[in-house]
């Protein structure tokens, strides 16, 4: 096939006919295209993903995909432009037509074909095809702009009591976008103390007033505000009816956050323009005099090792550009709810709000860390510098901000004591811990490099038969000095770090090739469960890489399950389903894994293009109460209506087996059947195991 060049434009041709293919390949050619082929719709789609071409003629009627089929695979796989389709059909008929359209067609072209006109209908189509991205490419940089003020809009309609919107709006109220919002359940997340606020506006708004301009507080899931000024336009009908409101709504935290800075301008270090000690003794005591939530808080307190020699060696005047560079990178890196001072000379303070426990405390940290010690550019030169950096921890080791800020200067000197270049925290036994994290953290990147990564495959039999049918691809770290480290440790490091994406990338290309291994070897049937982490399904390039995996694999992609967590699934549902309807083009099969941990709304459910849900291992557990029975009864039951494969995580006892085997269950995974296991052994497992169930 022909690469694409800047000069002409790149069809291609999906005909099942060859005489017609070639046909149309000749007479684009002749006419200046560039010109590719396939033979039916799935080949069509994989060439579409490949060469990205400008236009594509697509036959209705073909094998493997029709073309109604794969037109709705590219529609659900392309998101920043709409490439013109055409359709060829021989049917005449309105219903066909306005099934084409529905499919995503851009226009048809009926059978048979009139030379002639082709060339003229293509041309038209690309011309109409480049002023709609000039459009599309206009309305994205409105987006943009929105999204970089924060800035969105919202509509109430009052007969229907729903709110509609822009993704943004919802993101800044804390509501997941969906149809059917209403006005209540739009303002839910509004601090109580404000819903006043909006109420007394919309009284006015009944009462005949045409323009709202208000600002309140939303209390977001992790437990932050956000400072909203909301902009609205009243529309009203003949007889002075309020029947809708239209406006926007821009986040102003940031505002908000420096005019309380202009209120302490005075408190303020002249050089580096943070908060002095006195700013930040106030700020700590009012956050500690507020604070009623369980979550973690943290006093940082750091200095530049040796930097009395640095000043010599520097000069006072670099040594001043060091410490407000050193400023400036302080307010990069932490986060916006946080806080920092210079509380004098080379010596720093940072408060560190609300985290949820002790793991994520350290992970900060961890980046907090690592952060800090890149280089600074002084004179047109690398400078590398070190810190001696401690850590006291609310209400852990302290609730006063006197005891806080002189534990963490006691860790500090201890910090100092050991030569620099780390952090301590107040209590030696959070400490070992904290620097244990850091260590796992840089073996983690050598993991992959070193082999250390590993799959294992934990067994999946037919819940009637009993019959091996698959196997789920769980991640394992053999650590050279540690042994085994438990994904529950490594997995968040390798989230937050964004390793996760090279270490998922493996797992999939080296699950897919030992499922070939066993289809080679005779196991035809076996499928395989790959989980996909929420960084691997949100990546723009997920089905490029499971169509370049596949299209090397003589693995029918029938066999692959590609598994998602209910959370996620949930956490952008429309978008989502888009996605997943792109994997389905594959060829893939899709499930969501740990169902019932997570809020599912049916509407959506029943709109996902999954095959499989797993009942998470926590309903397995719980069948010897007459509640746990009844509710995992309740999902058998909705997967049955559903039609969607049912697979029990969990199963070790013969009870468990005995309850899925009579209620509509259709694969038993668990100790029961298998431990997770390396790939050698349990290929030994699958030669013993189908042997003794061949012998029952």
């Amino acid at each position: 096939m022909l690469p694409q060049s800047n000069l002409s434009p790149l069809i291609l041709v999906v005909e099942d006919d060859p005489v017609t293919r070639l046909t149309l390949v000749k007479v684009l050619s002749n006419s200046g295209y560039e010109v590719i082929h396939a033979a039916n719709g799935r080949e069509g789609f994989s060439s579409f993903i490949k060469h990205k071409p400008s236009l594509i003629l697509i036959d209705a009627m073909m094998p493997e995909m029709n073309g109604y089929e794969a037109i709705q695979a590219i529609r659900n796989y392309e998101q920043e432009r709409a490439i013109p389709v055409l359709m060829l059909t021989a049917l005449e008929d309105s219903e066909s037509i306005e099934q084409a359209f529905e499919a995503g067609a851009t226009d048809f072209i009926t059978k048979p074909i009139n030379w002639e006109l082709l060339a003229q209908r293509v041309k038209y189509a690309l011309r109409t095809s480049k002023i709609e991205d000039k459009l599309r490419s206009s309305q994205s940089q409105l987006v943009f702009a929105q999204k970089l003020a924060k800035l969105g809009y919202w509509e109430w309609d009052a007969n229907k009591d729903e709110v509609t919107g822009s993704e943004s709006v919802f993101l800044l109220f804390g509501i997941p976008k969906q149809k059917g919002i209403s006005l209540e359940q739009f303002l839910s997340n509004i601090l109580p103390k404000d819903l006043p606020i909006i109420q007394q506006a919309i009284s006015e708004a009944n009462q005949g007033q045409s323009h709202i301009q208000i600002s309140f507080r939303v209390l977001q899931h992790d437990g932050n505000l956000t400072h909203i000024e909301c902009l609205g336009e009243v529309s009203f009908d003949r007889d002075n009816q309020l029947i809708k409101i239209t406006g926007s709504a821009q986040d102003i935290s940031r505002l908000h956050k420096a005019e309380l800075l202009i209120q302490y301008q005075t408190q303020h270090d002249s050089l580096t323009e943070l908060p002095n000690r006195a700013s930040f003794t106030t700020t700590l005591n009012d956050f500690l005099l507020s604070q009623s939530s369980k979550r973690l808080s943290a006093v940082i307190i750091f200095d530049i090792d040796r930097f009395k020699q640095i000043n010599e060696n520097l000069g006072q005047e670099q040594g001043d550009n060091l410490l407000t560079s050193l400023a400036q990178r302080l307010n990069r890196i932490t986060r916006e709810e946080d806080n920092c001072a210079r509380l004098g000379s080379d010596e720093f303070a940072v408060l560190v709000r609300n985290v949820q426990n002790q793991h994520e405390l350290n992970l900060l940290l961890n980046r907090f860390t690592h952060d800090l010690n890149a280089p600074f550019m002084i004179n047109n030169k690398e400078l590398f510098i070190s810190y001696s950096i401690g850590i006291s921890v609310h209400p852990n080791d302290a609730k006063t901000t006197e005891k806080l800020i002189q534990h963490a200067n006691i860790a500090r000197s201890k910090a100092k004591s050991l030569g620099g270049n780390q952090f301590i925290f107040y209590r030696p036994e959070m400490n070992e811990n904290a620097q244990d994290m850091l260590s796992l953290e840089n073996d983690l990147r050598r993991a992959l490099t070193n082999n250390e990564i590993e799959v294992f495959y934990q067994p999946q039999v037919n819940a009637q038969t009993l019959v091996s049918t698959g196997a789920e691809a769980l991640v394992r770290w053999r650590h050279p000095t540690r042994g085994i480290i438990s994904p529950v440790v490594f997995i968040p490091l390798a989230e937050s770090t964004g390793m996760i994406i090279e270490i998922g990338q493996y797992v999939l290309e080296t699950a897919v090739k030992d499922a070939e291994q066993w289809h080679a070897l005779g196991y035809n049937q076996m499928h395989i469960g790959i989980n996909l982490s929420s960084r691997q399904f949100t990546q723009s390039n997920l089905m490029e890489l499971v169509q370049n995996v596949t299209s090397r694999s003589k693995l029918p992609p029938k066999f692959i399950d590609l598994e998602i967590t209910e959370s996620l699934a949930m956490s952008n549902a429309e978008t989502n389903i888009n996605i997943l309807k792109g994997l389905k083009a594959i060829g893939v099969s899709l499930s969501i894994d740990d169902f019932g941990t997570g809020y599912s709304s049916l509407a959506y459910l029943h709109s996902f293009p999954i095959d499989t849900i797993k009942i998470d291992r926590s309903f397995v557990l719980n069948l010897d109460t007459k509640e746990g029975r009844a509710i995992a009864q309740t999902i058998l039951a909705m997967a049955d209506s559903l039609k969607l494969e049912v697979v029990a995580e969990g199963i070790e006892l013969e009870a468990q087996v005995d309850f899925f085997k009579g209620n509509h269950c259709d694969i038993f995974q668990g100790y029961k059947f298998g431990k997770p296991m390396p790939k050698n052994e349990f290929l030994e497992w699958l030669k013993e195991y189908n042997k003794s169930v061949k012998l029952n």
